[in-house]
């Protein structure tokens, strides 16, 4: 399902919006809060199966996906968006409990996040990839 704030999805630029896929409802919740306190627009998802429709309606600027999604993995996940030919070029940074940033890399990942993270690195994260797209 997917949640996005309405008072500023009019107002922010193509840059600010963000998908976060997770199967941890709390989890999404608190990024996405915490996410809107530094101006972005946040749609979140708990079923990676609905991934690409999501991003055809939402056109997010970035994806953050935890590596863990239950039946499906977010490296699963982010093979399909490299896959696609229309979104092989989004960024999606992974974030895990647990350090698997060479298989996230290898799976084409822009960049990786290990939980816990603080919010001024996830931040910094997404700028940083963000920064990258522009230049």
């Amino acid at each position: 399902m997917t949640n996005r704030s309405d008072t500023t999805s009019n107002d922010c630029s193509d840059k600010d919006r963000l998908l976060i896929v997770d199967d941890d409802p709390m989890t999404c919740q608190l990024l996405t809060l915490q996410l809107e306190m530094e101006g972005y627009v946040c749609a979140t998802l708990s079923d990676p199966e609905r991934a690409l429709e999501v991003i055809s309606t939402e056109s997010p600027a970035l994806v953050l996906v935890d590596f863990y999604l239950g039946r499906q993995d977010g490296l699963d996940l982010l093979r399909t968006v490299r896959n696609h030919k229309d979104y092989r070029y989004l960024p999606v940074v992974v974030m895990s409990g647990m350090d698997h940033r060479q298989d996230s890399e290898l799976a084409g990942a822009n960049d990786f996040v290990l939980k816990p993270f603080s919010l001024q690195d996830l931040v910094a994260v997404i700028q940083g990839v963000l920064g990258q797209q522009e230049a």
